[in-house]
């Protein structure tokens, strides 16, 4: 860019006219293409010379005679050689013909080719289309002598006064738009991949448990498997197969033959795709009374009335029957069977229910625990009005296996109960943690059934016995007359409340009574209580009712929950007032 001095204005060029340019480049493609056409006939005349006259320069067509024949070679003449060259003959065809007036150098075409003109015009456009191009091309701005061309796109203008110009110029608000409410998110269902098949859910016990049947096993089917294939695979004979509603599942119970073990080929079934769960037909004891702890007195004896009774006085039955009795609640109490002929249980058995077979003889155990739930002559049971459910899942037999039952047994007597419409299970057996049978108190619990079950009388140093370690019960400890625990009972964390338990009179079979020590009879007491709660609150579901029995208990031992009394003794009142709404506490 050239500097410019100031107060010396440069002159702007003279504009051109656009169409002189245009007109010059025309004007002189005329002229080029006119000259090329001149040109013409000459170079025509050099090209074709047969087709003019000659001397005259005209035009004639040419006919068919007259076309050039194919030239012959004659065959060559021999000349003297003494012969003067003015006789000399030429031969034939070896020689051109001599020129002809009009005709130009003989054996040369004239000057000028047969495209000169196509030529020189090709040239001329070439050089119009440059000059063209050169003068259709939009001006360059000048910035020395020309105005600013206008924009493309002209803007509004801004208009601004002069007084204001010390002040920002404000422009007028813009228009905002509505703000639209954004749609909700479409709710998809989450895809859940299939999960891919793991391995069957078999227990194998350990090597120093032997709670278990030794030749029996329990097998639950995978999908689409066939019984007998299984069977036969693991040289099993079937024993029963039964669907079980609380714990959803269909069990096989099976009976290995020759010589093998549970142990053995439960490990080889945990490999066997077919399997969908196996486990041991474990076997669980009723809390029976230690040796010298029970003192039987003769049928026709009259039953004593402070020591044996003090459970009525502890427990304030007087004033708590005033309230509740256990009106139609269904208790189902899984144990060795009742004697229904026994005076302190006629008229309050609702269905009895055997998962043994065979023949069923009546057993002390059985009796005394529905006896402490609804005694009704010279007992005072803790639910007098409520409704039995006796279930046989316990032989009752003499020997080693003395009051035992097995898996299978319990979970059928567990289903036939919650199928009979029971609200509360009385559990005074213990044994081995088991898998299924912890899935069926689940069940229970699912339905609103409350499962209350002894904490066992394994000693302070034991381990925790089942079910009253599994966290779908309600597990009971044992105390005196004192409050003070019993003795053999089993401790831990998982002990809820303590009852009394200890020199207890309670109902034996053939009418008669015997004086019973153990948290099986402790157990026993605290179903009975749960069956008035549940008359004045058909809601209350396991963890309700474990919430009134912990608040309301009475404190023992050291301050607050502890392994040995958990929250300390059930004080029935207390929890039956935390269930009463307060209009009937005044009645």
């Amino acid at each position: 860019m050239t500097s410019r001095s100031p107060g010396l204005p440069l002159s702007p060029p003279p504009a051109v006219p656009p169409a002189l340019p245009r007109l010059a480049a025309g004007l002189l493609g005329v002229l080029l293409w006119g000259a090329g056409l001149g040109l013409a006939p000459a170079s025509a005349q050099s090209a074709f010379p047969e087709r003019f006259q000659r001397g005259t320069g005209t035009v004639r067509p040419l006919t068919r005679v007259e076309r050039p024949l194919p030239m012959v070679r004659q065959p060559a003449v021999r000349q003297p050689a003494n012969l003067p060259a003015a006789q000399l003959r030429p031969e034939p065809g070896r020689y051109p013909a001599p020129r002809e007036p009009g005709m130009g150098r003989p054996g040369r075409p004239r000057p000028g080719g047969g495209w000169g003109g196509v030529g020189i015009g090709v040239g001329a456009g070439i050089i119009g289309g440059i000059l063209l191009d050169q003068a259709t091309r939009p001006r360059v701005y000048e910035p020395e002598y020309d105005e600013p061309p206008p924009p493309r796109y002209p803007r509004r203008p801004v208009v601004t006064v002069e007084e204001d110009f010390d002040e920002p110029a404000t422009r007028p608000p813009r228009r905002t738009r509505p703000v639209r409410e954004a749609a909700p998110p479409r709710r998809t269902p989450p895809r859940t991949a299939r999960p891919a098949p793991g391995p069957p859910a078999v227990s194998v016990p350990a090597v120093a448990e032997t709670r278990f049947v030794p030749d029996e096993i329990l097998i639950e089917l995978a999908p689409n498997a066939q019984a007998d294939t299984v069977l036969r695979r693991h040289r099993a004979v079937l024993l029963a197969s039964r669907s079980f509603a609380l714990p959803g599942v269909t069990l096989i119970r099976a009976r290995l033959e020759g010589g093998r073990t549970a142990r053995g080929v439960l490990a080889q079934m945990a490999r066997d795709r077919d399997v969908a769960g196996a486990q041991p037909n474990y076997l669980y004891a009723l809390q029976q009374p230690a040796p010298g702890d029970t003192a039987a007195l003769p049928p026709a004896a009259p039953v004593p009335d402070k020591q044996p009774q003090y459970i009525v006085e502890k427990l304030r039955l007087g004033d708590l029957h005033k309230l509740a009795r256990g009106e139609k609640i269904r208790v189902a109490v899984i144990d060795s069977g009742a004697d229904q002929a026994h005076p302190e249980l006629k008229g309050v058995v609702e269905a009895s229910f055997d998962a043994l077979g065979g023949e069923a003889r009546p057993h002390a155990h059985g009796t005394a625990m529905a006896a402490a739930i609804l005694a009704q002559t010279q007992l005072q049971g803790v639910a007098p009005a409520a409704r039995l459910l006796a279930a046989r899942a316990f032989s009752g037999e003499a020997g080693p296996a003395a009051a035992s039952g097995t898996t299978f047994h319990i979970l059928t007597a567990l289903d036939w109960a919650a199928g009979e419409g029971a609200r509360v299970f009385n559990l005074s057996f213990a044994g081995p943690q088991d898998r299924l049978l912890s899935r069926s108190l689940a069940g229970a619990r699912d339905k609103g059934i409350v499962a209350i079950a002894a904490a066992g009388n394994g000693g302070a140093k034991a381990a925790p016995l089942y079910p009253g370690a599994d966290p779908s019960v309600i597990a009971v400890t044992a105390t005196d007359a004192e409050d003070k625990p019993f003795s053999q009972a089993s401790r831990g964390s998982h002990i809820a409340v303590a009852a009394p338990g200890v020199d207890v009179l309670a109902a034996e079979p053939e009418g008669r009574y015997a004086f019973s020590s153990g948290t099986s009879i402790a157990a026993a007491h605290v179903s009975g209580i749960v069956a008035l709660l549940l008359e004045k609150r058909p809601d209350l579901n396991l963890e309700g009712v474990r919430k009134l029995l912990t608040e309301s208990a009475v404190d023992l031992g050291s301050r607050g929950r502890d392994a040995v009394f958990g929250a300390g003794r059930v004080d029935a009142p207390a929890a039956l007032a935390r269930a009463l709404p307060v209009s009937e506490l005044g009645r």
